[in-house]
């Protein structure tokens, strides 16, 4: 909590402390017009790739939509106890049905790109699996522009503007009788510290972690990362060293996801296959050498990364980190 100006009058003390920034993010909002706010930029963003999503020329246009809707649900996460939960759960409905509609030809724009990626510092062929994910990229996309169309997400665009655009909507009421932290540099601390502890707490089970628990402890790291983005204009510059220290994680972990994800459909991709070509001659059959290399390849990166990851660890959880969150922290 902000030390008393001892030059304020006692009426002034009673006010929210108000924090002179260049945005429009304030640590003396209250906490539901201050999300609203942080929304506001990545609602814009989603609007913005739309149209480049719906072309499909350039995968980061898809890319950044996603990442926009994902932020947006990860804001209602950090920004929850501000709202009523009744308000905004049609608004979280809506941007799962996005989330999904947009997912699986991201995920398969990944693979792909990965595929050949992996052609160009290999001398093996992949022409038969990127075919076959172009094909379910196909299929995947038309479903994306059925529900682009609808009018569902038409429906999602008119009501979440209006979220954004009518102050206090969906907002909390608390009982005056039972204080809560509804100013924003209040709730700030709280918030992201709960996210640490979240992150903290996975600590035992590094050493030994399974494929389960490190992509559990990414979300947690993922979740960590959004509060304090979402709080970045209002805290000190050491937040920017923190955010550093989450994309090297992010990127650690990430990267041994999408590796897991990948050999898991791979091998199934290759039991298929397989049996498809079972019963043709060996002189007609495809070639599946290159897809097993390529398995196996994922397989030793995936091993390298989870070898290395208690390193990464190491590195994240010092003294430095806490240091630089506190110093953070102690701007609000």
């Amino acid at each position: 909590m902000p030390e008393s100006d001892p030059l304020q009058t006692p009426e002034e003390a009673k006010q929210p402390r108000k924090k002179k920034r260049t945005s429009d993010l304030s640590a003396s909002l209250p906490l539901s017009e201050y999300a609203r706010a942080v929304m506001h930029s990545h609602f814009e963003a989603l609007l913005r790739h739309e149209a480049g999503t719906r072309l499909g020329e350039d995968i980061e246009e898809l890319h950044d939509m996603r990442v926009a809707t994902r932020r947006l649900r990860a804001a209602f996460e950090v920004f929850g106890l501000a709202f009523c939960p009744r308000d905004i759960r049609p608004l979280l409905r809506d941007l799962r049905a996005a989330r999904r509609a947009l997912g699986p030809v991201r995920d398969l724009d990944v693979f792909i790109e990965n595929a050949r990626q992996y052609e160009k510092t290999s001398a093996v062929s992949l022409q038969i699996l990127i075919e076959i994910w172009q094909a379910e990229r196909q299929s995947a996309r038309k479903k994306m522009l059925v529900y682009l169309d609808s009018p569902i997400f038409a429906t999602f665009k008119t009501d979440f503007s209006r979220f954004l655009d009518t102050p206090g909507l969906g907002a909390r009421r608390y009982n005056s009788q039972e204080p809560h932290p509804q100013i924003t540099w209040q709730a700030a601390p709280l918030l992201i510290y709960q996210r640490y502890a979240d992150v903290l707490a996975c600590e035992a089970l590094i050493p030994e972690a399974s494929p389960e628990q490190l992509h559990d402890l990414r979300i947690r790291f993922k979740k960590l990362r959004y509060a304090v983005e979402f709080f970045r204009d209002i805290l000190g510059k050491p937040a920017a060293a923190l955010i550093v220290d989450f994309k090297i994680m992010q990127d650690h972990l990430g990267d041994l996801n999408d590796a897991h994800l990948a050999c898991d459909l791979l091998s199934g991709l290759l039991a298929t296959l397989e049996a498809r070509y079972q019963s043709l001659p060996l002189g007609v059959r495809p070639d599946l050498d290159g897809i097993l290399a390529y398995l196996a390849s994922l397989h030793a990166r995936r091993r390298s990364l989870a070898e290395t990851f208690p390193a990464a660890w190491a590195h994240f959880n010092r003294p430095e980190f806490r240091q630089n969150l506190t110093l953070a922290l102690s701007e609000l």
